[in-house]
């Protein structure tokens, strides 16, 4: 019995580390660090692809508005029959006469004034790129955090699995005992039946580890886009985490991207107000003119015009003022998501830091957990030796054990997968990984760093 009464620090986390070393040994090319894998998320996950397409979309917006400044060049001709009736077709006798007719005009306009409609166009495209980087800088924190719970799952799994097998082995050296104490006679056959039972519940548990592991590696797949490889034990960023709750709120506040996308729209929404005031003003075009016809009773006519020409709607049946009205409302609803997503990312830091410092507390706890049911199992192994425990107690033991190390491994991976959700809380879990964020990222007046 001595032979199987290993610590549970020289049995599964040894064989972990083992497996670990093993692997890194023979493929340490392959081996894929945490850092390594956010990186490939953000920049291949589908769903960042979507955001960073919005944000090219959104800069063609832009040159479309601009070219609202430029000179506007437009270009008619036609062909078809006419007939004429006029003074001229009559004295020329070709009343009631259908001939064919042929011109063609080319306008040349420049737009000098319209209500500073362009130049609201313009702001609210700007506004629109704006909200669209950061847009693709809040997907992209995003895809890290779920990166990096998808790493932290597999190397739970992985752990816990080793775990796994670690009882079963013990299972079924208390297994093979009981069955030669039970052939020779001296153990009882209900011993054997429940150390049978209890071999195949270790067994099941195998089944379901692995089955978990499996299920982790899929998920892992799916953020990534690859396939888990030789994954490491990334270090804990504890040391950058922020001292108290009310500076990370602080730093949430002023940085997140979700928050920056939302005051861009507010500022997209007031530029569309503007624009939509515009159409209340006169515009003020210069247009150069030429145009060539020919018919039968003047011939071949050229004639060439420059014009200042004003255009002032006077009514549209109440159309501008509803425009007017609805992008107001527009701006309203603007507002109110900006107010409603800080209190969304406010609730987020403070969820947060608040499941850090429990997951952090509750560690300890698990530890002296795994640490006495360590030393009960070996006491009662003993004791079981000498005949002083039923296999009930040593089984349950053994159980025991098993429960609180699974229990164990994960508050430590969820206690380091809590400090990365502060730095995501903050929007600044890419830069806590020194990873600089899609090109995309950035607006008309930011740069990305790479």
């Amino acid at each position: 019995m001595q032979a199987r009464n290993c610590t549970w620090r020289s049995t599964g986390f040894w064989l972990g580390l083992v497996l670990t070393s093993l692997a890194a040994l023979s493929s340490h090319a392959s081996a894929q660090s945490l850092r390594e894998a956010v990186e490939q998320a953000t920049t291949t996950n589908p769903e960042v692809l979507v955001t960073t397409n919005r944000r090219l979309a959104a800069d063609q917006g832009l040159k479309q508005a601009n070219a609202g400044y430029l000179p506007r060049v437009d270009l008619t001709a036609g062909v078809g029959p006419e007939r004429l009736n006029s003074l001229d077709s009559r004295a020329a006798g070709l009343s009631d006469t259908t001939i064919n007719r042929r011109d063609a005009a080319l306008t040349l306009s420049q737009m000098l004034f319209d209500g500073f409609a362009v130049k609201s166009e313009v702001a609210r495209q700007q506004a629109r790129i704006d909200s669209a980087a950061y847009g693709v800088a809040t997907t992209a924190e995003d895809i890290a955090l779920r990166a990096i719970g998808a790493y932290l799952e597999v190397l739970r799994r992985q752990e816990t699995v080793a775990a796994a097998i670690d009882n079963l082995n013990i299972h079924q050296r208390i297994h093979e005992q009981i069955r030669m104490r039970s052939e020779s006679g001296v153990g009882r056959r209900a011993d054997f039946d429940q150390a049978e039972g209890r071999l195949a519940f270790a067994n099941a548990n195998l089944r379901m580890e692995q089955g978990s592991l499996r299920d982790a590696q899929v998920a892992y797949l799916r953020v990534v886009g690859t396939s888990p490889r030789m994954l490491q034990k990334p270090a804990s960023p504890a040391h950058s985490l922020p001292s108290s709750e009310n500076l990370a709120l602080e730093t949430a506040l002023a940085n997140h991207p979700a928050i920056k996308s939302a005051e861009a729209d507010v500022a997209g929404t007031d530029a569309q107000l503007n624009s939509a005031r515009a159409a209340l003003s006169p515009r003020l075009d210069l247009e150069l003119g030429a145009n060539s016809g020919r018919d039968a009773v003047h011939g071949r006519t050229d004639d060439v015009t420059l014009m200042l020409r004003v255009r002032y709607n006077l009514s549209r049946g109440g159309a501008d003022q509803a425009r007017i009205n609805e992008a107001y409302f527009q701006l309203e609803e603007a507002r109110e998501i900006l107010g409603r997503t800080r209190r969304q990312v406010a609730e987020s830091i403070s969820l947060a830091f608040n499941a850090h410092l429990t997951s952090r507390d509750r560690l300890a706890s698990l530890k002296r957990y795994v640490e006495a049911a360590d030393a009960t199992r070996e006491a009662y192994a003993k004791q079981f030796s000498i005949g002083q425990r039923t296999l009930l107690d040593l089984l349950n033991s053994e159980n025991e054990f098993f429960s609180a190390r699974i229990e164990y491994l994960a508050g430590v991976y969820l206690e380091l997968g809590s400090m990365f959700r502060v730095f995501a809380g903050m929007g600044l879990l890419l830069d806590t990984l020194e990873i600089a964020p899609p090109a995309e990222a950035a607006g008309p007046s930011r740069k990305v760093q790479r």
